[in-house]
Parts: C-alpha cells; structure tokens; sequence
C-alpha cells in the first residue's frame, strides 16, 4: 500500500493566489472589450426573436402602444447600445473548493436601468401628454397605467399604429382601465429584457469562459 503525503505551505498558497488574482485582474479590461460585440450580438437576437418584442412590432402591443414606423426597431437599438456599454467581467474571490477566482459577467446593473428606460424611442408626445410605453412595459408590471381611459378594441378608419384598437375615456359604462397586457408586463427585476438575457446564459458563460482562456493560453 502507498501512502503520499502532502504538505501545503500557506504562504506558498497566498502568493500564488496572489499572482493569479493580479494576472487575471490585468486582463479584465481586455477581456470585456473583446467580449462585448458576441455578447451585444447574442442579447439582440434573444431580444428580436422575443414574444415581447414581436408583438411590438406587429402584434397586441403595438396596438396597445399606438405605436408607428421604426420606433420599435429604434428602441431596441438603443437598448442594446446602452446594454453593451454597460458590459463587466469582474474578479470574485471564489467560495468554492478547488478554485482560486471566480470571473463574473455583469450584465445590465441596476444603474443603468434608467438609461434604458430613457432610450430615443422608448416615449412619443401623443394628444393629452407623452406615451412613455417603454418605462411602463417594464416597470409597470399589471398596475393601471391610465386611469380614465380604456382600450376600444374595434376601431374602424385610422389609428396611430394601423391597427384597430383607440383609447377611450370612460364615461357612463364602468370599464377597465388602462394597464399593460399582463402577457408581456414586466416589473424592473423581471421583464422582457431581463427574460431575454437569462434565457441565454448558458451562452454567454460559454463566451466569457472562451474569451478568458484564450488569455491565459
């Protein structure tokens, strides 16, 4: 029978955990510029192939939203633009046995979720007052956004978006007020660009985990 014996020297451990950590630290910033076009590029393909943003673009939504021409498209721009700015790889120090730093990819911190919000696009000055459709399809989630006006579902001649639903305000007849639909209402932790990101996490790990090895390779 073989017996081995291992001595493990602590401070043998602490420098080399220390060199590692600053190896990696200095290879961050390049790391996430190299990242960000295959990471932007995902996030805008889970974004366009949405539920959400579909019927933005030719479904119930736009109907709801009054919404007309390339707003839709701009928007969603915009968003990836400010999504990819706010790209990070950022160094943990890791809990786990067996791993001396963990590499994180922030997407989207809270931060910047008003810049989001505050995309070209994302509101239009409308007759009675601005349609900030995109602040309230995610933060909103099912809460009555106008209070006095309700959706008339069989217009006939035109509207804003080209389909067949006006607002109306309500007058006489008790009616529903205003509120997003809740297929596709969203809250600040849960709508439909957080939805959109998570749904591709597996892939965007597999980038961040590619582009980190080719570094130290």
């Amino acid at each position: 029978m073989k017996t081995v014996a291992k001595i493990i020297d602590n401070k043998i451990v602490a420098a080399v955990d220390r060199q590692v950590n600053e190896k990696i630290g200095r290879a961050l910033p390049q790391i996430s510029s190299k990242i960000k076009p295959e990471v932007s590029s995902i996030i805008l393909r889970s974004l366009s192939e949405s539920p959400t943003v579909q019927s933005l673009l030719s479904g119930k939504l736009k109907d709801d939203f009054g919404l007309f021409g390339n707003v839709v498209d701009t928007t969603v721009n915009n968003i990836i633009n400010v999504i990819s700015e706010g790209i990070n790889v950022k160094l943990e120090k890791s809990k786990t046995a067996g791993s001396i730093v963990t590499t994180t990819l922030e997407i989207l911190p809270y931060k910047d979720f008003d810049k989001i919000i505050s995309v070209a696009g994302g509101s239009f000055p409308a007759r009675g007052g601005n349609v900030d459709w995109l602040e309230w399809l995610l933060t909103r989630g099912t809460q009555v956004v106008i209070g006095d006006f309700w959706l008339f579902e069989h217009a006939r001649g035109f509207t804003r978006s080209g389909g067949s639903s006006i607002m109306r305000r309500i007058e006489n007849i008790p009616r529903e007020p205003f509120r997003v639909d809740p297929n596709f209402s969203g809250t600040i932790d849960d709508n439909f660009i957080t939805r959109a990101i998570q749904s591709q996490s597996d892939e965007l790990l597999r980038v961040l985990g590619s582009a980190v090895n080719r570094s130290f390779n």
